[in-house]
């Protein structure tokens, strides 16, 4: 994927610009053209950090943090991480799980800070809680790497997937297999989390160019294909008229249509999330879903180790940036014409 990878050259080359000198302001990547909002300038300043060289120091860790190390996405994150230092012997990956919880993260912060990590890539599981955690880390001369889900504080770089485009995709996309016409629900996942609110911003405010479209409920299954598989069973009993569902993940999707099955509508709804993992990619091959919006989590983690080792082995100090660097994954719109599009060696 030539536009994925010109993004991160892009980003990493104006993160990482020369030694001894580090970036003022925030990058944005644009997915669709792999072009650079204002890039900042270089500057002087010079970490006071002790610097290794990742490729001949005795020993480089980088400190992975999972929000539920069990899921798909995570897993998934953590192989391309594994895959992007497998060369090197000398670098250590350490696998955290947050078991879904802020506070356990926290914790596990706060050990990783004291064991002396030289990198920390994380998905936050509440942005808000975990902003002096990430602070702490940076301050001590680790750089952060958020994944997906980001800290409520500036740090080294953020590598995430579409998450307003992808609300806006699927949106257009779902409209169409629609007909233009009918009634819908959203299953969300937990309130308040950054990429969440904006992939249903964007699904709502896409969805509302269609008046004929009406959404008709909105429930929270917190990411889990279980409890989707409740929402969706109450959508179905209070709207029997139902045409479809957007869900904010493919976990979600997958209930979704597991409960639609159940009620011998298998292939009758439009169900859309968002995400790719190759469940989902299964399910919309077969009729079960509709569509998603697929990333490679694979090269998502890999990204964000990339980015880990430049850090490691520059001059680069987080403190004189005024926003999180940015660097967005290039989306695949998956439907059943588009989906064998997706190597089955991409299919995480």
């Amino acid at each position: 994927m030539k536009k994925k990878l010109l993004a991160f050259v892009l980003a990493a080359m104006l993160l990482v610009a020369c030694s001894g000198c580090t970036i003022q302001k925030t990058v944005r990547v644009d997915p669709a053209g792999g072009n650079t909002a204002a890039a900042g300038e270089a500057v002087g300043g010079v970490s006071n950090k002790v610097k290794k060289d990742p490729y001949t120091a005795d020993e480089i860790k980088i400190a992975y943090v999972a929000h539920d190390i069990g899921t798909p996405n995570n897993q998934a994150w953590l192989e391309g991480i594994k895959r992007e230092c497998a060369s090197w012997s000398n670098i250590k990956i350490g696998e955290f799980d947050g078991q879904s919880s802020a506070e356990t993260q926290v914790r596990l912060m706060g050990d990783i800070i004291n064991q002396g990590y030289d990198a920390i890539i994380i998905q936050c599981s509440d942005g808000t809680a975990l902003a002096q955690s990430v602070a702490q880390a940076e301050e001590a001369g680790i750089p952060v790497i958020t994944l997906n889900l980001d800290a409520d504080t500036v740090h080294s770089a953020l590598v995430m997937a579409v998450d307003y485009d992808a609300g806006r995709m699927a949106a257009d996309k779902m409209a169409e297999q629609l007909g233009g016409k009918g009634k819908i629900g959203i299953i969300q996942g937990v309130p308040g989390l950054h990429r969440t609110d904006n992939l249903e911003q964007g699904f709502r405010e896409t969805i509302a160019n269609y008046p004929d479209i009406e959404i008709v409920d909105a429930q929270s299954a917190s990411f889990e294909k279980e409890k989707a598989m409740t929402v969706m069973n109450s959508f179905l009993q209070s709207h029997s008229d139902l045409a479809g569902v957007f869900c904010i993940n493919d976990a979600m999707a997958e209930g979704a249509a597991l409960a639609a099955d159940s009620k011998g509508l298998g292939g009758k709804l439009c169900i859309w999330g968002a995400d790719g993992e190759k469940d989902a990619l299964a399910m919309i091959e077969n009729g079960q879903m509709s569509g998603t919006i697929y990333t490679n989590s694979w090269d998502e983690g890999s990204t964000a180790a990339k980015i880990a080792l430049l850090m490691i082995g520059s001059e680069y100090s987080y403190n004189v940036l005024t926003e999180t660097p940015q660097v967005i994954m290039e989306p695949i719109v998956a439907t059943k014409e588009t989906v064998g599009s997706i190597a089955a060696e991409d299919r995480w």
